[in-house]
């Protein structure tokens, strides 16, 4: 198997740089499992690898698809195949902290029948109408387990539950539990840290993306792509482009701050009970490559 090992974890936690160090030792190129990097251009909010990193080790599936693009678990898992089959020989990490991309595309996908695209049309039809309330609400009713960790702005993944409901009279929850296709189990390593430090992490990285100049990459992205591409849905490009004010816009980082903990507490859940893996503390280890290394001798 060309996939040495998936190194997952929550947003912010420390994926990339070991990644980076983990790619030079064992002559491996990373595979982003990510569903918010893949967009073209939206870099500096979605935390992209820098021009260095992916020159330092070629990175896959990563700021690669027109923002207007839909993306699904299926089309990241046909992606990472095509790329196996392709290159049998090279050595593959698996980076990112979309559990969703992970376990698809190792237990493989649910087989639901192909949605009516007029059928997603209404549903669209009534987001542009009435919002995404009611929408939201409709869907926790229907399927609370597929809904438990999706946000009233997540209009696709509402859209996806409602649609396959019905349908196909079935929820979406149980499809997801009958699955084929799938690579077969990986090692995975799951990076962990103190939540304080994680958290504090959190607050910090949002700062640097404002220095870097997120607030430009979003004004230049929004002269060109159309507000209703999915890649807006990224955590706080939309808001930060409505924000009137310097005051408005350190509002808007404090929630893109609360939101980004919640979505790493929502992930740290995931990691822990839907997929197997044998969790790494970082702040355990004063040199957190070989402690890793080490790791995969037992694994």
């Amino acid at each position: 198997m060309p996939i040495l090992f998936a190194l997952v974890g929550a947003t912010g936690v420390g994926k990339s740089r070991l990644s980076l160090e983990l790619a030079e030792r064992f002559d491996a190129e990373i595979v982003g499992v990510d569903s918010r990097q893949i967009y073209k251009g939206f870099k500096i909010g979605t935390a992209q690898p820098s021009s260095t990193d992916m020159a330092l080790v070629k990175h896959h599936q990563v700021d690669f698809l027109d923002p207007r693009m839909v993306y699904s678990a299926g089309d990241f898992c046909a992606n990472v195949k095509k790329l196996l089959d392709e290159n049998p020989n090279q050595n593959y990490i698996l980076v990112g902290g979309t559990g969703l991309y992970l376990q698809s595309l190792m237990l493989g996908l649910p087989q639901i029948p192909k949605i009516d695209e007029l059928m997603r049309k209404s549903f669209e039809d009534d987001v542009a109408k009435f919002g995404s309330k009611s929408l939201y609400e409709k869907a926790k009713v229907i399927d609370p387990e597929a809904m438990e960790k999706v946000e009233e702005n997540n209009v696709q993944r509402i859209i996806r539950i409602l649609e396959v409901y019905q349908l196909t009279g079935r929820k979406l929850s149980d499809w997801q539990k009958e699955r084929v296709g799938g690579i077969g189990v990986l090692p995975v390593f799951w990076l962990d840290r103190s939540r304080e430090k994680l958290y504090a992490r959190i607050d910090a990285r949002v700062d640097q993306m404002m220095a870097d100049g997120w607030l430009d990459e979003i004004h230049e992205l929004a002269k060109t792509v159309p507000m209703d591409a999915p890649a807006w849905q990224s955590l706080g490009y939309r808001e930060l482009l409505s924000a009137k004010d310097g005051m408005q816009v350190q509002k808007v980082l404090e929630d893109v701050k609360r939101k980004t903990r919640n979505y790493a507490k929502r992930q740290l859940t995931w990691f822990r009970w839907q997929v197997k893996s044998t969790v790494f503390d970082l702040d355990s280890c004063s040199n957190p490559l070989e402690c890793i290394c080490n790791l995969l001798k037992m694994a």
